[in-house]
């Protein structure tokens, strides 16, 4: 056979050829060497964050094995702790379109072991609260077969969260051969009616501003998210039901909470009375709050019913009783036994909310302080008022002063007050004022 022709094509082909052949082999060669160094550096970049959820395990990437059981997208790595589970980084978008990262681990019997952010960005206090300490507690209280609850005043994010979540639980639960059903919905707490929701955090209030003997309207505020938002709140009297909600101030997240204050929001109220669910409009908790808190302190002072939740924010923190104003309580005291030099004995009264109500309060003139008092007397609501004069609740005004700031007692906010009232007026008569 004669020699090719290097300038021949066939020659060049050749040629081409094995430079191919031997460009391939290196490649694959260096493949070999470094792909698992690749894989090993990346696995240390994320093991940190690994090990907040299986301390001091070791990890395999099983990503490339498994990703492909993901059909969501959402499934960004996939981790084994060797011997105790799974890790899944996953990411998702909440109300901040920048999205997020987030990590959630499985223990090989199926509880999760672990949640937590990666990176986010998410409102504070709103879809921030998806990884706070509650909302954690309330996921790695669950199994792999779970439903994934949302969180109210976060529902975007936590949708999200659920969304990616739910994607891992369908991986780990084929590789392990758990068994459950992938269309399972997170039971949703009973709403309670709005006359019986806590409000001391919205420091609600309300004005009457007209009163025609069938119909009162009240001027109220109650805080938000953000601010004070301000409603006029019109009361049916004769059947103690409200007519009508009307916002006058929103001072809240523009494009979250106004939702709330939409016209076929606000008519959900009407005809709703103490005893009536009124759900939160989605996506904005808050403010829905400071709208139910405006209209339930509108109905408790049209019919006169006490609030079973309170109402009023914790009068007595950081004043004293002696800078208090008691003036609607219509406070006062007699003198009613001198037990000796030091000590006497006080009776007095005060408005509650129903009623007045009355109690023997002694004092050490000396010392300016409350030894002992003893309520003669209860006529606000049975069973919320009275919380307030029970044993252990009075005990905490002993050695009480002027000076002195005692907090209400919940759910029983305006007999607690008629109770301070009548404190300070027996501490003030004390002190010759």
């Amino acid at each position: 056979m004669g020699k090719l022709d290097h300038n021949s094509a066939l020659y060049k082909a050749i040629l081409l050829g094995v430079l191919c052949a031997v460009c391939g082999l290196l490649l694959s060669v260096a493949n070999a060497i470094t792909a698992p160094i690749i894989a090993e550096n990346a696995l240390a970049t994320i093991k940190a964050s690994l090990e907040e959820i299986y301390p001091g395990a070791t990890f395999n990437d099983v990503t490339d094995k498994l990703i492909e059981k993901d059909e969501t997208g959402l499934v960004d790595g996939i981790y084994e702790a060797e011997g105790k589970g799974y890790v899944f980084t996953l990411h998702g978008v909440g109300y901040n379109s920048n999205g997020f990262t987030f990590m959630v681990g499985f223990d090989n019997d199926g509880k999760i072991s672990g949640y937590t952010a990666l990176e986010q960005q998410e409102t504070s206090g709103i879809g921030s609260r998806a990884f706070d300490d509650e909302y954690v507690s309330t996921i790695t209280s669950l199994t792999s077969a779970d439903p994934i609850p949302l969180l109210s005043g976060a529902t975007l994010t936590s949708t999200a969260v659920q969304n990616g979540i739910d994607a891992a639980k369908a991986i780990f639960n084929d590789v392990q051969g758990i068994s459950y059903d992938p269309n399972a919905q997170a039971e949703v707490p009973e709403q309670q009616p709005f006359g019986n929701e806590d409000y001391s955090k919205t420091d609600v209030t309300c004005t009457e501003v007209s009163n025609d003997g069938t119909t009162a309207v009240y001027h109220c505020t109650a805080k938000g998210f953000e601010g004070t938002n301000e409603a006029d709140v019109e009361i049916d009297l004769s059947t103690g039901t409200i007519k009508s909600i009307k916002v006058t101030a929103f001072n809240d997240t523009p494009g979250v909470g106004d939702t709330a204050t939409a016209d076929a929001e606000l008519a959900r109220y009407a005809g709703k009375g103490l005893s009536d669910v009124v759900d939160s409009t989605t996506g904005a908790s808050f403010t829905s709050l400071s709208l139910r808190a405006m209209a339930a302190n509108a109905l408790s002072a049209a019919t006169g019913t006490e609030l079973a939740g309170g109402s009023a924010p914790e009068a007595g923190s950081g004043s004293g009783l002696g800078s208090e104003d008691f003036t609607a309580n219509e406070a006062g005291c007699i003198v009613y036994t001198n037990l000796d030099d030091t000590a006497v004995e006080y009776k007095c009264s005060a408005k509650g909310y129903q009623g007045i109500n009355k109690a023997i309060v002694t004092v050490d003139t000396t010392k300016g302080t409350v030894t002992n008092i003893e309520i003669t007397e209860f006529n606000d609501t049975p069973g919320v008022g009275d919380a307030a004069t029970a044993d252990t609740e009075l005990e905490r005004y002993k050695g009480a002063s002027l000076e002195s700031s005692v907090d209400a007692t919940t759910s029983a906010t305006f007999t607690s007050a008629s109770i301070r009232a009548m404190i300070a007026a027996a501490l003030n008569m004390a002190a010759g004022r």
